[in-house]
Parts: structure tokens; C-alpha cells; sequence
């Protein structure tokens, strides 16, 4: 699946590594988003939180977040038109891009079909790059893989005062962040587990991390 971490660019990146600012960035697998987002419309959301949880007002807050979701792919991230097609990264078309100034382009009027051609590419990159100002960098590892998206991570953030932490339930990602010498903090559901999710915040992850870099 997807992963996500802060839209810090690659100069904002080495320009806080250069003042020995420290830099954290958080790999967050998007199953895990999905994983949440299930949990409060089958129930066990609230059974996690042992009764203290409604099963009923849950759901609610599912369906809002349902709504919300299918909202911002449609209006924002073109779903429809690029589901089909999916890229590694957003910039991952940017050869196809001529620089042309989207400020007043009718995304609507100038759609793109098959064949996938090079106008169509070009039209998916205007797309990309319209997502690009959304504030979280995005990357597939559909078909090039967890670790593959982890090195791209690390070259776009790589300084001597970067940490990365990944965030995940699964064995790819759990894999491919040891293979980075990364932190890896595994989800779960259950009540007893160690690294549960819901409950996970930020103060327990930079706990982890603290750990880690001591």
C-alpha cells in the first residue's frame, strides 16, 4: 500500500540537517489508516477500548469519515480518472511535464482516456503535481515494493540528523525497515498488546525513538 510521511522538501531536509536541527520522519503505512477507519464500522474500535467506547456512535464516526475520505479523493487527489494508473510517486511522470501553469486549468474540460499515451501521461503529471501541494508526501510500493519506497524516502530526507520511524502492522514493512536499520513500531488491536493502536501517540513513538537513538 501507500505510504506517507511529511511533505518536508529535500532542501528544507538538508538545509535543517546543515544547523544540526534534529528531523524526525514518520513512515505511516496507509493500511493502517484503512485498519482504523474498519475498526470503528465493524466495532471492534470500541471493543478495544474495553466498553468505554459506543458501538453505535463509532460507526457514526466511521460513515462521517467514510464521506470525508471519498470527498477528498474525488475533489483533490482524481481518483477516478487515476486509479487505473498507478505511479510509484508523484513524480514519478515528471518528464512529461512541461511546466505549463495550473493555476487556471480546467482539470474537467482536459480529462485524460486511453491509450495511455504521452499526452495522457503528461495530463496525469499535471495531476500529480496539483496533489503535490497537498502537505504529506505519498509513495506506492504497489509494485515496486516496501523497501524500494523506503530508499527514496531516505534519499529525499537523508542528512547526518535525520531519524526515521516506521509505522506499521505488517511483516513487509517490519522487513524492509530492518533492512533500512530503522525503528519499526508494530500496531495492534488487542487490549494487552504492547504497541497498541487506537492509543498510540506521538509521546509514546519519540519515546520509542529516544530509546532507540540512546
Amino acid at each position: 500500500m501507500d505510504e506517507g510521511v511529511p511533505a518536508l522538501s529535500a532542501s528544507q531536509a538538508s538545509t535543517d540537517a546543515m544547523t544540526e536541527q534534529p528531523i524526525n520522519v514518520y513512515i505511516w503505512d496507509m493500511e493502517e489508516t484503512l485498519i482504523l477507519f474498519m475498526s470503528l464500522l465493524n466495532g471492534s474500535y470500541a471493543w478495544a477500548f474495553d466498553g468505554l467506547k459506543v458501538r453505535c456512535e463509532c460507526f457514526e464516526m466511521g460513515k462521517q469519515w467514510e464521506n470525508i475520505i471519498l470527498e477528498l479523493c474525488d475533489d483533490h487527489f482524481f481518483f477516478d480518472e487515476i486509479m487505473n494508473y498507478n505511479e510509484p510517486y508523484l513524480n514519478a511522470l515528471s518528464e512529461y511535464d512541461d511546466g505549463r501553469d495550473l493555476t487556471l486549468y480546467d482539470f474537467e474540460a482536459d480529462p485524460f482516456t486511453s491509450p495511455y499515451d504521452d499526452m495522457s501521461k503528461r495530463k496525469q503529471a499535471y495531476r500529480n503535481r496539483a496533489i503535490g501541494r497537498i502537505p504529506y508526501v505519498v509513495y506506492s510500493s504497489w509494485e515496486v515494493g516496501k523497501l524500494q519506497c523506503f530508499k527514496w524516502i531516505k534519499e529525499r530526507f537523508n542528512g547526518p540528523n535525520v531519524h526515521f520511524c516506521a509505522i506499521g502492522d505488517g511483516h513487509k514493512e517490519y522487513h524492509a525497515a530492518k533492512a533500512m536499520k530503522w525503528l519499526f513500531i508494530k500496531i495492534e488491536l488487542p487490549l494487552d498488546a504492547p504497541h497498541r493502536f487506537p492509543g498510540l501517540d506521538m509521546c509514546t513513538v519519540q519515546a520509542y525513538m529516544d530509546g532507540k537513538d540512546g
